[in-house]
């Protein structure tokens, strides 16, 4: 017989379910679960989440009452530890961060994903807000912060999961255990200069993160300023300076000097 959750647990399991009710209808249906375990970290497949979920699905209602949940809460507490340390092994396999520094980027992480919408992820948004905590002016380096946003976001999915949050973090303070880190650490601040996606850091990408970084430490500079140092950048590469455009050879060549 599956072990009963106490008195104490289940007042928990009812505030954990109702703030998966999205609807506020006392049930969950399978979207729902779906939601419910990416907020909980819980990573199965679609096939495995479909079991569990038909599983405590009893009755067959399609959805999930606050009972079965409540009677299987532990096999989704146990799933959810399952999969924090599977994430926990595959992440020190792949960084030369310690177990506990993981563990502290997940509590951290957890956190931050919270600030907007606890979906489990880190949106735009709520990497802004992480990164202005201990600004006092909320409205410099936008342009540098969402270049930093594009590194961390390695997927291009407009959200940062906790394996791209542990990943970039390896990659930027030099602990990814890859072969092809420095080609890795090359491209991750590649995209914070390349504003638009496109592939190359035009002049005018440049131009906005030199401005937006100028401003942030309170450097007056007027655009024609700008615009003349920008130009001065690409004059050293010859290939940059006929195009207007920084392409990723040149910017690895570049980096390789530095």
């Amino acid at each position: 017989m599956a072990k009963r959750p106490s008195p104490a647990e289940i007042a928990e399991i009812r505030r954990h379910f109702e703030r998966h009710d999205e609807d506020n209808d006392g049930t969950i249906d399978s979207r729902g679960f779906t939601v419910m375990l990416k907020r909980m970290h819980v990573l199965l497949s679609p096939a495995d989440e479909q079991k569990l979920f038909k599983a405590m699905d009893l009755d067959g209602s399609g959805k999930i009452e606050v009972g079965e949940f409540i009677d299987h809460y532990h096999t989704i507490l146990a799933l959810e530890k399952r999969a924090e340390e599977k994430q926990l092994e595959n992440l020190k396999s792949k960084t030369t961060f310690s177990v506990d520094e993981i563990r502290a980027m997940y509590a951290n992480f957890k956190r931050i994903a919270c600030t907007d919408k606890d979906d489990g992820v880190i949106d735009k948004q709520e990497f802004r807000a992480m990164m202005l905590e201990s600004q006092i002016d909320s409205q410099r380096n936008m342009v540098f912060y969402d270049g930093l946003f594009r590194m961390f976001d390695r997927d291009g999915s407009g959200a940062i999961d906790f394996q791209e949050f542990v990943t970039a973090l390896a990659i930027y303070y030099g602990k990814a255990q890859s072969s092809q880190s420095a080609e890795e650490r090359a491209k991750f601040f590649f995209s914070i200069y390349d504003v638009d996606g496109d592939g190359f850091i035009s002049k005018e990408d440049l131009g906005k993160v030199l401005s937006d970084c100028l401003g942030a430490n309170d450097i007056v500079c007027s655009a024609v300023e700008v615009d003349k140092l920008v130009t001065a950048t690409f004059s050293k590469f010859p290939s940059a300076a006929a195009s207007g455009k920084l392409d990723f050879a040149t910017f690895r060549e570049i980096t390789n000097r530095m």
